[in-house]
């Protein structure tokens, strides 16, 4: 087996994973970047995605990228047809495959884990627009979801009819004519503050010996733990440990990331991500000083053990206030050069330029800090958002709740650190 230092990788994505093409290149011997402009009538604004970078390659004809590349890289889900093909060719391939159907169509998830005797939050299938409004008009609290369409919908709070009604007729709109076709799932809540995650990685249904404990709040803000794994919470083992095998037939070798939400008795796993977390892949980037080799082997199905740089991690949203219909424009500080983990976006005369992201508004990327210590990653983070440019928001506050939620954690029992947390005012100050 080659070197990670003459491996060349060709990362197929649309986009959102650019940060982990870029962090290879750091490694590997060279990396190309293909982005499937498929459209019939493709856009600049597509077309440019990783253009213009130094440490990494553009290709469009992916074919003709087969004949060079080593290895083939799939941080995403919803490539398991060429991920597929590619090992039918031969080709070593680091991808979910088809574990990605865990994340992609939620009835087949939750059917697994039904048939892996976890638990399984209560829900409701109603299909279409009109019965799903039947179905809410007296109800409160209630969660609503869809499959396969993650860029139409995501997950939606529904806190009663006369505040959320509006939100019918945007998806009346948003569907249009097949707005009585969408399978909607509507699931009870789980009465708990509890939400607690592994961030890690599997190949083959093993997992490693460290991974990170990592508590997000959503969209906002994230802060983890290196964790021996027979140190992270019975409620997340047992659940990794389930799934171990539905993996391996699959030949899953990615990134894993849970979402449990811990009652009293019941730990329910309420989404998988079989894909690079958002946040944590941030995380895992910097934290893994080895993540080349780890890919390189795991795409080949040899667990490779992973080498901490850090003993914490601390991740924040990078949002640029761009409209929808805008390019935004950065000009990156030297302080983020391997700290901003930018995504969806290219370089022209020295800028990070993003073009319009319907789906992700103006969030441009993550910003992450490795330390040793909770307080020591806390004011690295502080540092670093202090740097933001103008134009860019890298706010830390969240952080304040996250570590909150740890203390929660760990009155009920689910360690965290045997570290002090830092205060709230030390977050705001």
């Amino acid at each position: 087996m080659k070197d990670v230092s003459q491996v060349v990788a060709c990362f197929v994505d649309t986009g959102l994973f650019l940060p982990v093409a870029r962090r290879l290149a750091r490694d590997y011997k060279r990396v190309l970047f293909h982005r499937p402009n498929n459209e019939g009538f493709p856009t600049v604004n597509n077309c440019m995605i990783g253009d213009g970078f130094d440490d990494i390659e553009r290709v469009d004809d992916f074919w003709e990228a087969t004949k060079e590349a080593d290895l083939f890289i799939f941080s995403d889900i919803n490539f398991s047809d060429m991920q597929l093909e590619l090992e039918r060719r031969g080709k070593i391939v680091w991808g979910s495959r088809k574990g990605d159907e865990l994340e992609i169509y939620r009835e087949y998830f939750h059917k697994t884990l039904a048939r892996l005797g976890l638990d399984v939050p209560k829900f409701k299938k109603v299909v279409g627009l009109n019965k799903l409004r039947e179905h809410l008009k007296s109800r409160d609290n209630l969660f609503i979801k869809i499959s396969r369409y993650r860029g139409s919908m995501e997950t939606f709070h529904w806190r009663s009819w006369s505040l959320d009604e509006g939100f019918l007729d945007v998806l009346a709109v948003r569907f249009g004519p097949a707005k009585e076709l969408i399978p909607f799932l509507v699931f009870e809540p789980i009465e708990t503050n509890l939400e607690i995650g592994a961030d890690t990685y599997s190949i083959d249904g093993q997992w490693p010996s460290l991974m990170l404990h990592g508590i997000e709040k959503k969209d906002s803000g994230y802060f983890s733990a290196v964790t021996k794994r027979e140190d992270m919470p019975d409620e997340l083992m047992h659940i990794l440990e389930a799934f171990s095998p539905e993996l391996k037939k699959c030949r899953y070798r990615n990134e894993f990331s849970t979402e449990v939400r811990v009652t009293d008795n019941e730990a329910f796993f309420t989404d998988p991500t079989c894909r690079g977390g958002l946040p944590s892949t941030a995380s895992q980037l910097e934290m893994w000083g080895n993540i080349a080799e780890i890919i390189w082997h795991g795409a080949h199905g040899e667990m490779v053990e992973p080498e901490p740089t850090g003993k914490f991690s601390a991740e924040v949203v990078l949002k640029s206030g761009a409209g929808d219909s805008e390019w935004a424009s950065v000009e990156v500080p030297k302080e983020w050069s391997e700290a901003a983990k930018l995504a969806n976006c290219c370089l022209i005369d020295g800028r990070h330029c993003f073009p319009p992201n319907e789906c992700m508004g103006d969030i441009i990327g993550w910003l992450v800090a490795i330390g040793d210590s909770p307080k020591e990653t806390l004011d690295k983070i502080k540092e670093l958002a202090e740097a933001a440019p103008d134009g860019v928001t890298a706010d830390v506050s969240p952080l304040v709740d996250i570590f909150k939620e740890i203390e929660t954690a760990e009155a009920d029992d689910i360690p965290f650190t045997d570290q002090q947390l830092p205060e709230p005012a030390d977050v705001i100050e």
